[in-house]
């Protein structure tokens, strides 16, 4: 724990040394690391650090290896458990106490101070941003504290609430948020404080349409006996008709070529406990069977021969005498400074494209997944024309969803998995200690729960869906 309150800390000092610029930051008897009153100028890069910080360091390796974009390398044991399935309730509880300790905390800091002065820019930043990563915790958690978590000593045994609820509260409130007045004199510009997209509230107005879409298109199992098969294809309707979302990547990129400032799957997973994540074979062969481009920018290929091989998943042992040098790795090992995505440009093309395909638009729909393989080619400096695959519905969107994901938004595949079923080319992991072809579909309540909140849920099978799971 020291070591990630040490990173987050490196992170946010470097923020907002880059984005002090004012005459009054060199004033020597003020230390503008640590400011006497906190205020949603330091506070807000906090958080969106700490969403960084975890989405884009465990989060990121568990939906690689869960999507089978990545595997444990023959020769290391580090994450056998993962590929094996055989989790506990501590496999991912400093994550979750981090998240609801260090970001949902910063978030609500700044939503209830800027709410309290009407600094609006502030407010509707840090809720998309905390709508955002409750968003994520109710995906992987199915039921996790709400409504009365964040009240610090006032409610230390908060409730869980189940996930739908949340999803509705968090649609309520991102609206909430977007209707009000940015240009009141009360409405402080972030500025730099906005390390996403430094202030400019047309980008989130983008955002925030891109999350409801995303949120939108979580009900279509849930909502499948319905005439349209989803309660809000009318809202989903009349975003793709309003046509204002993402056209650039929402990401953080404040990181450094230094061992402790830099991208957090490189500072665990390339930097500390080296020598475990390489290529897994499920992508590894979609890639060479269809001549893909990409492989060589997703991949490094092996040090020892320069092939890119791969490992089924949970087939590391059977390799004893090899090492992490003969196979493919994942290029995000070796770049330090490489940004954590919260949406990529690619994926809101694809979220708008499965939109378009579930609302009867098929012709749009083609056009929009064809302009997001472009626009994942491109963003690995590859030519737009590089690369075409035929256009055949939800299955060809998801998929190549899952390619544009790896390295930058992994855990959405493994998301879209239990929701869509596709990619339907997932092995079954070698190792597995569940039943036949049983796949994890959400993680254990955290132990630290278990042991501090009286009102934490029995436990749940990992096999158990979420509620909006196909």
């Amino acid at each position: 724990m020291k070591r990630i309150k040490y990173y987050l800390a490196a992170l946010v000092t470097s923020v907002m040394l880059l984005s002090s610029c004012s005459d009054t930051f060199f004033n020597i008897n003020t230390d503008p690391n640590n400011p006497a009153v906190s205020t949603p100028t330091y506070v807000l890069p906090s958080g969106i650090s700490g969403s960084a910080y975890v989405m884009g360091g465990y989060y990121q390796a568990l939906g690689g290896f869960w999507s089978q974009q990545y595997a444990q390398s023959s020769g290391a044991s580090q994450w056998i458990e993962w590929e094996s399935y055989n989790l506990t309730e501590d496999g991912f509880d400093r994550q979750f106490s981090t998240i609801y300790a260090g970001a949902l905390q910063d978030y609500e800091y700044v939503r209830v101070s800027s709410a309290a002065t009407s600094n609006w820019k502030f407010y509707a930043i840090a809720t998309l941003m905390q709508a955002y990563t409750f968003q994520v915790m109710a995906d992987l958690y199915d039921q996790v504290p709400f409504t009365e978590a964040l009240k610090g000593l006032n409610n230390l045994q908060p409730k869980y609430e189940n996930g739908q609820i949340i999803y509705d509260s968090l649609l309520a409130r991102i609206d909430v948020a977007m209707s009000k007045d940015f240009t009141a004199p009360t409405a402080q510009s972030p500025g730099n404080a906005d390390v996403v997209f430094g202030g400019d509230m047309t980008s989130w107005m983008q955002f925030a349409n891109t999350l409801k879409l995303k949120i939108y298109l979580r009900y279509v199992n849930v909502d499948a006996n319905l005439p349209n098969g989803n309660r809000f294809n009318n809202q989903m309707v009349a975003l793709l008709a309003e046509n204002n979302f993402l056209s650039t990547d929402a990401k953080f990129t404040a990181f450094k070529d230094e061992t402790t400032g830099g991208n957090p799957f490189w500072n665990t997973f390339g930097d500390r406990l080296t020598g475990n994540v390489v290529a897994n074979n499920t992508m590894i062969n979609f890639l060479n069977d269809n001549s893909d481009p990409r492989m060589s920018k997703l991949y490094n290929a092996a040090s020892t021969g320069g092939l890119y091989g791969g490992i089924d998943t949970g087939d590391s042992k059977n390799n004893p005498t090899l090492t992490i040098s003969n196979y493919a790795t994942p290029t995000l090992l070796t770049d330090h400074t490489a940004p954590v995505y919260f949406f990529s440009k690619e994926e809101a093309l694809f979220l708008i494209a499965e939109a378009q395909e579930r609302t009867g638009n098929t012709g749009a729909a083609s056009i929009t997944f064809k302009n997001g393989i472009k626009a994942s080619l491109v963003s690995l400096n590859l030519s737009e024309t590089e690369k075409t695959y035929t256009y055949d519905g939800i299955k060809s969107i998801i998929v190549q969803k899952w390619v544009a994901a790896t390295n930058k938004r992994s855990l959405e595949s493994f998301f879209d998995y239990n929701r869509t079923g596709y990619p339907d080319n997932f092995a079954k992991s070698k190792t597995s200690v569940l039943n036949d072809n049983d796949r994890p579909k959400r993680l254990f309540f955290p132990s630290s729960e278990r042991k501090s909140n009286a009102n934490t849920p029995k436990k749940v099978a990992l096999t158990v869906p979420v509620w909006w799971a196909k």
